[in-house]
């Protein structure tokens, strides 16, 4: 931090910055050859905490398995690459192989009910589907939650209580099975509705131009 002698000076000095903050807003180029330079995450947070004028954030995606239209522009991307979409800039600062999961589920809260009750009742619920019934439509009926069909959607490893992921990559696509975490007394019925992939997760430094 720069102390400055006197008021005169102090001033021009925070009308040189807001000139230059201005310029940043105004000419994309300014940023991009800001971002060139940043080469981790912690520069990237560097950055974000010194351009407090500039929206900016930190986030991952893995675009083999994201469902979002808009995330097709980052695959194929790579370490270093600096691109735009019209509204964004971005840079792809990290990449790491990481495992996705999916399954549906049925989730019992072990605060409303006994551990007895929640047993009998996911017997029910296994025997319900080996029998014909849709998950989607047990899980509506049944799961504790707001979670419609059941349905968790792709999601990398990490994401989860690493007992619940644990449980998951035990089985395989089809296998329905209960998952018990006792210490948060959550409990569940889950359908591994899809293989596990290896996948790439990209960090990136988002940049509204």
């Amino acid at each position: 931090m720069i102390f400055f002698k006197n008021a005169t000076k102090n001033i021009a000095f925070i009308l040189a910055s807001m000139l230059c903050l201005s310029s940043l807003n105004a000419f994309g180029q300014k940023i991009e050859d800001q971002i060139k330079s940043i080469n981790s995450i912690d520069e990237a947070n560097q950055f974000i905490l010194v351009n407090e004028n500039i929206d900016a954030q930190i986030w991952t995606i893995a675009p083999q398995i994201d469902e979002n239209k808009s995330s097709r522009i980052f695959k194929n991307r790579t370490i270093g690459d600096i691109f735009s979409d019209g509204t964004n800039l971005y840079k792809i600062i990290d990449s790491r192989k990481t495992v996705a999961l999916r399954v549906s589920y049925i989730f019992l809260d072990g605060n409303k009910m006994s551990l007895q009750a929640i047993n009998n009742l996911r017997k029910k619920i296994v025997n319900q589907y080996k029998n014909g019934a849709k998950f989607s439509d047990l899980a509506n009926q049944y799961t504790m939650d707001s979670a419609k069909d059941g349905d968790l959607s792709w999601f990398t490893e990490g994401t989860m209580v690493k007992e619940f992921e644990t449980a998951i990559k035990k089985h395989n696509k089809n296998d329905i099975f209960t998952i018990d975490l006792t210490k948060e007394n959550w409990y569940y019925v889950a359908l591994k509705t899809y293989q596990d992939q290896i996948v790439e997760e990209l960090t990136i430094l988002k940049v509204k131009s």
